[in-house]
């Protein structure tokens, strides 16, 4: 997400009133359904739990954060109307939206708030890191919220409004149905089949224009982009195929918007173990690699070659200084024999662009002398070989770096999940370097904080970024109001509440 509009803490309080969107098609019925690909099916439906990645996508539809963020990365009002910050970045003052009801007509009240929050304190979430650092939460009246901090920590607004902080009514309890406040209530799910959501007419915000959204797994790449073109499917989340998105959009009765993202490809390290705990290899491996050819072979030029080690859509953030080394086939060479560096592993997940991007490393670094054997797994077993058993030599990694450059602590901290983060990499200077970014509350000294951590990183290489992703959306051409389309800006990402399909 673009963040470069982010603004540090104290111009907070201004960047807060709501921006009430409007119809999309004022003057058409309201009514129909908006069918969705998905990459899997949900295991669950508690939107804070971690580790679901596909039912994340539905949870927008279903809950509500108290803040959200659009997909430019800009703080959007949602339960929360509005907010006050005070204390130096201490204290933070909710004021909740009048007249919002549960799914089961029931109120929504702060004590909701206190719950949910109280609850992802006792417990790991995404969210960890703000959730930790609360103090105590108060509830003075049903419509205010004041959360206390015991030190300022200035990514705390942007990661409430990031995934993992949907407010839970506090009268459901665990493991109950699935009751939130959002655009569409639960209508029942048939496993590896569909779930279906429906409309609820007593949304605090402006939708839902459909009666229902129906979602279908589809893991399969180019299925997806068959359906959407067959017109058997409206719009999908499973990633199609770079190499066919120049033909849909030339394909009749098919859009497709193309926007910035802080998503990012790269490759991560084992430095726990040989060869890649010797930075020689690793520098070699970045210099063997061209990353324009990357872009052009496996993202058929949807990107940018990635050069830095944090995400330029966060400009402000974004030290452009700190960079890879150049690319130089005859000096990776070099180090590659000076290391004795052998044969090494490749594990990817067995989707596009993963496998065209794994087959261009094989073939550059086949190159410079360091043979690469590829070993394509399904997600949960890429998960528990890299993070629980750290069972690899590489693996490609692709995913958001925000909300906040926050983030770097949460992939190279020392404190991480695993420590390390995936390529297990520990620096006392990186650590310190974003824990001063996220201390203070002046966007300057953030902004040097991390640049510093980037220049770490830039030395010490625990991995080689490959490519800047850009965000593409497929829809059939009756649909409108969409997140990335004419909802630009009013909506967070996956959110349908302004969507319409015209007949």
């Amino acid at each position: 997400m673009l963040l470069a509009a982010l603004l540090p803490i104290s111009l907070l309080v201004g960047a807060c009133q709501p921006r009430e969107p409007s119809p999309v098609f004022p003057n058409q019925a309201r009514g129909g359904e908006l069918r969705v690909l998905l990459p899997g099916e949900p295991r669950g439906f508690d939107p804070n739990a971690g580790g679901d990645e596909v039912f994340l996508i539905l949870a927008p539809n279903l809950y509500n954060p108290l803040i959200a963020l659009d997909v430019d990365g800009r703080l959007l009002p949602d339960l929360a109307k509005s907010w006050e910050v005070s204390d130096g970045g201490r204290t933070y003052i909710f004021h909740l939206r009048e007249g919002v009801v549960w799914h089961d007509g029931k109120p929504f009240r702060s004590d909701d708030v206190r719950f949910t929050y109280e609850r992802l304190k006792a417990h790991p979430s995404l969210a960890e890191e703000a959730f930790r650092r609360i103090e105590r939460i108060e509830t003075p009246d049903d419509l205010t919220v004041v959360v206390r901090l015991t030190e300022p920590w200035a990514p705390f607004l942007p990661t409430l409004a990031w995934n993992g902080t949907y407010i839970l009514p506090k009268h459901i309890p665990p493991g109950g149905p699935p009751v939130g406040t959002g655009p569409f209530r639960f209508g029942g799910q048939v496993r590896g089949r569909r779930v279906v959501l429906v409309a609820n007419p007593r949304f605090h915000r402006p939708g839902p224009f459909l009666d229902r959204v129906i979602y279908r797994p589809v893991a399969d790449s180019a299925r997806a982009a068959d359906a959407i073109v067959r017109g058997e499917a409206d719009t999908t989340i499973t990633r199609v195929p770079y190499d066919r998105l120049f033909r849909l959009q030339r394909t009749p009765g098919v859009r497709v918007v193309t926007s910035p993202s802080s998503s990012r490809f790269y490759c991560a390290f084992n430095l726990t173990r040989p060869p890649l705990g010797d930075r020689r290899v690793r520098e070699a491996i970045n210099r063997a690699l061209d990353r324009g050819e990357i872009v052009r072979r496996a993202l058929f030029g949807y990107g940018a070659p990635g050069l830095g080690f944090y995400t330029p859509s966060v400009g402000w953030a974004y030290n452009g200084e700190a960079h890879v080394p150049p690319f130089d086939p005859e000096r990776a060479r070099s180090l590659i024999r000076e290391a004795g560096a052998r044969p090494v592993e490749l594990l990817i997940i067995r989707l596009s662009p993963m496998t065209e991007m794994a087959d261009l490393i094989r073939e550059e670094l086949g190159r410079v002398g360091l043979p690469v054997r590829i070993a394509e797994v399904p997600v949960s077993e890429w998960l528990d070989r890299i993070v629980r058993r750290r069972d690899y030599d590489m693996t490609i990694i692709a995913g958001m770096q925000g909300p906040d450059p926050e983030n770097l602590r949460m992939r190279f901290g020392s404190g991480s999940v695993g420590g390390g983060g995936v390529p297990g990499y520990s620096s006392p200077e990186l650590d310190a370097a974003v824990a001063a970014g996220a201390a203070s509350v002046d966007l300057r000294e953030r902004a040097q904080a991390y640049y510093r951590a980037q220049a770490v990183l830039a030395r010490d290489l625990p991995i080689a970024p490959l490519a800047e992703a850009v965000h593409t959306t497929v829809f059939r051409a009756n649909v409108r109001g969409l997140a990335h389309a004419e909802g630009r800006g009013l909506v967070p990402a996956n959110d349908y509440s302004l969507v319409r399909v015209r007949p």
